[in-house]
């Protein structure tokens, strides 16, 4: 019984002492995003992201070059989700969910970003308080795979394993692309004629969806999208799920 009580009252002091830190957080420290839980180092890290960046774009440093420098330091910042006491972590960006069901006091969820060099399995399964978005997809041999992805976003397109984000922070647009390992690499901005189109999902891709879903309410729903492949020159299907943004 004692022992119950020490341990309530240890969860009940850290949730208390990390609510407080994500409010103390609030203070927009340089560097960090508006309106944003964020640590003073972590808008250090960002507004060195967006100096590096602005170069990229202006051809001033490789593509190469680039992501040396990132692996070699801190990585990307990935759009995610996160429970409350994530707000202890080093270099994460947090705000509040604008879904409700992320709302309630017995689950609630923040939307987020924290850099990483990758994204493999194998090194996030460590971090409890963070959830990754999932998506399903089906390969050339028609087997069913999962991957992680960004937050509320869709590939416009695959290459030699990689799938392609186009992302902005800042004002400042680049490619993403990672591959089914968890591998992240940043590219110039890219276009292709082949647009995403609508498509239909698979049980097996709803089935695998529904197992590893943070939660039976995480999400509102899912939707299925063919994703082109320049190097099969052929349509893919993904399935994604949607919690309202």
């Amino acid at each position: 019984m004692l022992r119950l009580l020490i341990s309530s009252a240890f969860f009940l002091t850290m949730s208390a002492s990390t609510f407080a830190a994500l409010e103390y957080n609030k203070i927009e420290f340089p560097g960090c995003p508006e309106n944003a839980y964020c640590q003073k180092e972590t808008g250090v890290v960002r507004q060195q992201w967006l100096e590096e960046l602005d170069k990229f774009g202006k051809n001033k440093i490789s593509e190469s070059d680039f992501n040396k420098f990132l692996q070699n330091n801190f990585g990307v910042p990935i759009a995610n989700w996160a429970a409350e006491e994530a707000g202890v972590l080093p270099r994460i960006m947090m705000w509040d969910s604008p879904c409700k069901q992320h709302k309630k006091e017995a689950s609630k969820f923040y939307i987020s970003e924290v850099f990483r060099k990758n994204l493999m399995s194998s090194e996030l399964k460590d971090f409890t308080t963070l959830y990754f978005s999932k998506a399903v997809g089906v390969d050339a041999n028609k087997k069913i795979f999962t991957m992680i992805v960004p937050r509320g976003d869709t590939p416009t397109f695959s290459e030699n394993g990689y799938y392609y984000y186009l992302r902005e922070d800042d004002g400042k647009y680049y490619g993403l692309r990672i591959n089914r390992e968890g591998q992240i690499k940043i590219s110039k901005v890219e276009t292709i004629k082949e647009t995403v189109k609508e498509a239909v999902c698979l049980k097996e891709q709803v089935d695998v969806f529904v197992r590893e879903a943070p939660s039976p309410t995480f999400y509102q729903g899912y939707t299925c999208k063919d994703i082109w492949d320049k190097s099969t020159k052929s349509y893919r299907p993904m399935l994604f799920g949607w919690s309202c943004n």
